[in-house]
């Protein structure tokens, strides 16, 4: 994943900063990959079948999973582990962005809008930097899957940092904090949801245009002032209230 090698660069780039040791990249086979005792795996896998195995492989060996591809809200949710966590949005995340641009009244929405967790068009919040840096290392734009890939190396050395461990369980623990927050140049602090371990944050609706997609909406739109990020993201994807995810003790 070229979203991951961009991550481990820059940080291991910051964890030099603090005179800690660099960010690895171990690929291979998930049994190539569990050899090398490492803390954290993320996968290009993208079916659910595939993921759940990789899931329960990487959960037996003491590690945490990172799903950064799978949107299927199955392991959000009846087949949801303690030791992953949900870097993509889920489906119904991704399909409540779109109910709710289609329920705005200032647009009319194609039948061919999408909805994603980044584009490369984007630009506020410093998204316009890390877009021109994925172009310039890699000579094309940053795709949703890419960002997720960034991401996830990005938190993760980030929770190492902060819980000043490589270990896997003091990091799954720090990224199950109620204070932990991550900035992914999405304009409001990314955490993970403590009922099944998705991460919060805003998707965007994406339409055909001449030459190439636009950005036409960003979910959760509008609310009220006094409402804060948690609250706002938490309107799209399943709630405290609905989930049917239940962690094993």
């Amino acid at each position: 994943m070229l979203g991951a090698r961009l991550g481990a660069e820059e940080a291991s780039h910051s964890a030099t900063l603090f005179g800690a040791a660099g960010v690895e990249l171990i690929t291979g086979s998930i049994d190539e990959v569990l050899a090398g005792n490492v803390p954290a795996v993320l996968t290009t896998e993208v079916s659910t079948d595939a993921c759940l195995r990789l899931a329960d492989a990487v959960g037996k060996s003491g590690a945490v999973f990172m799903n950064a591809t799978c949107a299927d809200d199955t392991l959000r949710g009846d087949n949801c582990r303690a030791s992953t966590f949900h870097v993509a949005p889920s489906r119904r995340m991704l399909a409540d962005a779109l109910d709710e641009a289609r329920r705005n009244g200032r647009m009319s929405l194609p039948a061919d809008a999408s909805a994603s967790a980044w584009d490369a068009s984007l630009e506020r919040f410093g998204a316009d930097t890390l877009n021109n840096r994925f172009r310039a290392r890699f000579n094309k734009p940053m795709t949703a899957d890419a960002w997720c890939a960034w991401f996830t190396v990005k938190l993760l050395g980030e929770a190492s940092l902060r819980a000043k461990s490589v270990d896997a369980r003091a990091i799954g623990t720090y990224l199950r904090r109620a204070s932990a927050q991550f900035d992914g140049h999405k304009g409001r602090p990314l955490s993970f949801r403590a009922w099944d371990n998705q991460l919060r944050q805003p998707v965007y609706v994406v339409a055909p245009s001449v030459g190439a997609p636009k950005v036409v909406f960003e979910s959760p739109g509008s609310t009220t002032p006094s409402a804060s990020s948690r609250e706002v993201l938490d309107k799209i994807g399943s709630t405290a209230a609905s989930t049917t995810c239940r962690f094993a003790p």
